[in-house]
C-alpha cells in the first residue's frame, strides 16, 4: 500500500487527512447501495477534491437496496471483498442499508467489523458513513447515529456524520429539498450536503468555499455536470457540514 503523506502542510497527521505518494492521490472505495450511488456521490466527492487541488480518486461497489451482509456474501454479483483485496485502496467507506441500524443492528455491527478488518488487512483505513432518517420520521436519526457511532468506535475508524448533517440542515431549513420525492433517497441537494461532509472528513479541509457547480468529463473529454446548486444552498450545505464535522471531531 502506498505510503500516505500530508497534503502540502494543510492536513493533520491522521487517517482522516490523507494523500498518497502517487500523483493520483488517495484511492477511495465506497461500499454501499443507492444512498451512495444516487446522483453520483463518489464522483461528486472526487470533483470537490479536484476543485480544491486535492488529488483523490473514487470507485464504488454498490447495488440498490443491499446491506453489508449481502456485500460480504457476494450476492447480486457484488465483488466488494475482492475489490478490497486487490484494489490497492487507501480508504474504504462503509454504508449499510438505511434501515439496518434500526431493524438489524447486530448485522450492521457484525459485517461492518468484518469489512473494517478486511480493509485494514489490505492496507486501507475503514470509514463509517452514517446515514439519515427517513423524511417522515426524524426520530429514526438517534438509533441510526448510535449504531454507526458504535461501529466506528469498535473499529477505531473514522465516523462520517452525514446523518447528523441532514438532521441539522432539516432543523435550520425545514423546506430545503434534501430528499427525493420518495422521502428516502437524496435529492441533488441532499447529495451535495452528503458530499460536503465526506470531502471534509477525508481531507481535513473546510467544505466552505467549494464550488456550487461540480463537473467531470466523459470519455470524449466533454464536460458533464454532476451537481448544480444555487449559491445560497451550496453555502448553506457547506456551513452545515463544517459545523457538524467540527462538533464530531475525533
Amino acid at each position: 500500500m502506498r505510503q500516505l503523506l500530508l497534503i502540502a502542510g494543510l492536513l493533520l497527521v491522521s487517517f482522516g487527512h490523507l494523500q498518497s505518494q502517487d500523483d493520483a492521490g488517495p484511492s477511495v472505495l465506497f461500499v454501499g447501495n443507492s444512498y451512495t450511488y444516487f446522483w453520483n456521490l463518489p464522483q461528486t466527492v472526487e470533483a470537490m477534491a479536484k476543485a480544491m487541488d486535492v488529488p483523490l480518486t473514487a470507485r464504488q461497489s454498490t447495488s440498490g437496496g443491499v446491506n453489508l451482509g449481502q456485500h460480504w456474501r457476494g450476492e447480486r454479483e457484488l465483488v466488494s471483498q475482492t475489490l478490497i483485496q486487490t484494489g490497492d485502496f487507501d480508504v474504504v467507506i462503509l454504508q449499510d442499508h438505511s434501515m439496518r441500524a434500526i431493524q438489524a443492528p447486530d448485522s450492521l455491527l457484525h459485517y461492518g467489523q468484518l469489512f473494517g478488518q478486511l480493509a485494514r488487512d489490505n492496507g486501507a483505513e475503514p470509514y463509517v458513513y452514517m446515514t439519515w432518517a427517513r423524511q417522515w420520521d426524524p426520530y429514526m436519526q438517534e438509533p441510526i447515529a448510535e449504531k454507526y457511532t458504535e461501529l466506528a468506535e469498535g473499529l477505531a475508524a473514522g465516523l462520517i456524520p452525514v446523518g447528523k448533517a441532514w438532521e441539522r440542515a432539516r432543523s435550520l431549513r425545514p423546506g430545503l429539498p434534501l430528499f427525493d420525492p420518495d422521502g428516502s433517497h437524496p435529492s441533488p441537494t441532499g447529495t451535495y450536503l452528503t458530499a460536503c461532509v465526506i470531502f471534509g472528513k477525508l481531507t481535513g479541509l473546510s467544505p466552505i468555499g467549494l464550488p456550487q457547480r461540480l463537473t467531470t468529463t466523459d470519455r470524449n473529454g466533454e464536460k458533464l455536470y454532476l451537481n448544480i446548486q444555487s449559491k445560497e444552498d451550496a453555502l448553506f450545505c457547506q456551513k452545515v457540514a463544517a459545523e457538524v464535522l467540527a462538533a464530531t471531531k475525533e
